[in-house]
């Protein structure tokens, strides 16, 4: 007798689990409605992107021209906390629903037999007990925090030395290659010419110690939720599954964890804004172009759609071997069938009755056989989804649109559709 009724939603999440969550229920935080996230989100905002404003602005680096790169002019900085940091929060709701859905409907479709139900409870627990590790999440803020101590302030990675960020101690004058002297932080070709002796802003002390650890642990604790949910999978591959070779979905009645993947399209969104704000800044700021950096978008969203599938590898031995014993089944079915057919209609000629031959339902069932063997014998070596790959897809590139809009003004990108169109 199966146990799936026993399983609670909480007990099969894992993204709202763990020392975080346990806190905010502690202050009040906790509420699972929309209402409570878009809470949770606004507050996020009154730490990490309200603050980098006020102090931005009395230091006189908000707008204007005191620095090269006021606070409003970098959009990178906005994409981050405006955007990414409260779609990772509320990604929460969607990619919690479709895991725990999955972890279901292994066990209500029959794939896990009743004899492997104590083994799936070990690799659900062992889970549950990764996700409310303590000890995971203190390592998580711990390198959130490095990760911005250590570009920031080791390497030096910033918006330039003379932004809202960084501003120069000793102002000095460039010379481009033309002989024209510039008091900006840049020349005209975009290259950096300023003195690396500078100072950080108090907006940028607020930003390495609050808001980037923010972002940071927002980043890495899904990927830390991620690799939770591929070492389950892995666990529940080593199991005695019972996989149909004649599945329609074509991976043994695997493929639900294929279309499930597409839950995870807000977190590729999110993560894919944060390079397209690296790279709009870049071209506004720095003098790139989009042409210069298409390689960059190519190469990012083929390692995120090749990460994503990647814990269905997992499975991939077992649907061989389906494939495998399901071709050798069914060539077995399909000779007894096609000698009793070619017994029937060939060497007999049917009989008496030749007549008979017109519209018997032995030539109909001949072709359903082949059509059996050869459905078999496409059987895919992992779960996929061609839908859940293009939503994956589109959640990768569509913050990239606004690129265009960096390079190109917005009016001639219109009058180019209005053309094409009409």
């Amino acid at each position: 007798m199966t146990d799936h009724h026993t399983l609670t939603p909480a007990e099969m999440s894992f993204v709202e689990g763990g020392p975080t969550h346990f806190l905010l229920k502690r202050i009040g935080l906790g509420d699972k409605s929309l209402r409570g996230r878009l809470l949770r989100a606004f507050l996020i905002l009154l730490v990490t992107w309200l603050p980098l404003v006020v102090l931005s602005w009395f230091a006189g680096h908000a707008v204007g021209d005191r620095v090269a790169i006021p606070f409003f002019r970098d959009p990178e900085v906005h994409v981050r906390f405006l955007f990414v940091v409260p779609l990772l929060g509320m990604a929460e709701w969607v990619v919690a629903a479709g895991l725990a859905m999955q972890t279901r409907h292994l066990i209500e479709s029959g794939i896990i037999p009743e004899s492997e139900l104590g083994r799936f409870r070990a690799a659900r627990d062992s889970a549950a007990t990764l996700r409310n590790s303590l000890t995971a999440e203190v390592v998580i803020i711990g390198i959130a925090l490095s990760i911005a101590l250590v570009s920031r302030l080791y390497f030096g990675v910033s918006e330039g030395f003379n932004s809202w960020e960084r501003i120069p101690l000793n102002p000095v004058v460039a010379t481009d290659t033309s002989g024209e002297t510039e008091t900006k932080s840049e020349s005209k070709s975009g290259e950096k010419k300023v003195d690396p002796s500078s100072r950080v802003t108090p907006a940028g002390w607020w930003c390495i110690f609050i808001s980037l650890p923010c972002l940071f642990f927002f980043l890495l604790r899904w990927i830390w939720v991620f690799l939770i949910w591929g070492w389950f999978l892995i666990k529940i591959s080593r199991l005695d599954l019972e996989l149909t070779p004649t599945h329609p979905d074509r991976t043994g009645g695997l493929g639900f964890l294929g279309w499930g993947l597409a839950s995870f399209a807000m977190v590729v969104m999110a993560i894919s804004a944060v390079m397209s704000a690296g790279l709009a800044d870049e071209i506004m700021n720095h003098g790139s172009t989009l042409e210069e950096r298409k390689y960059h978008v190519m190469l990012f969203v083929i390692t995120v759609l090749l990460v994503i599938h990647a814990p269905m590898l997992a499975f991939t031995g077992k649907l061989l071997r389906c494939r495998f014993s399901g071709l050798l089944d069914i060539g077995a079915l399909a000779w007894r069938h096609d000698r009793a057919f070619d017994e029937k209609w060939i060497k007999n000629r049917g009989g008496d009755d030749s007549a008979s031959l017109l519209g018997s339902p032995d030539i109909q069932s001949l072709a359903d056989m082949g059509t059996c063997y050869e459905h078999v014998n496409r059987m895919l070596p992992i779960p996929f989804d061609v839908k859940a790959f293009a939503v994956l897809v589109l959640a990768a590139l569509l913050p990239m649109v606004p690129l265009l809009w960096a390079e190109v003004p917005m009016t001639e990108i219109f009058q180019k559709l209005g053309e094409l169109l009409f």
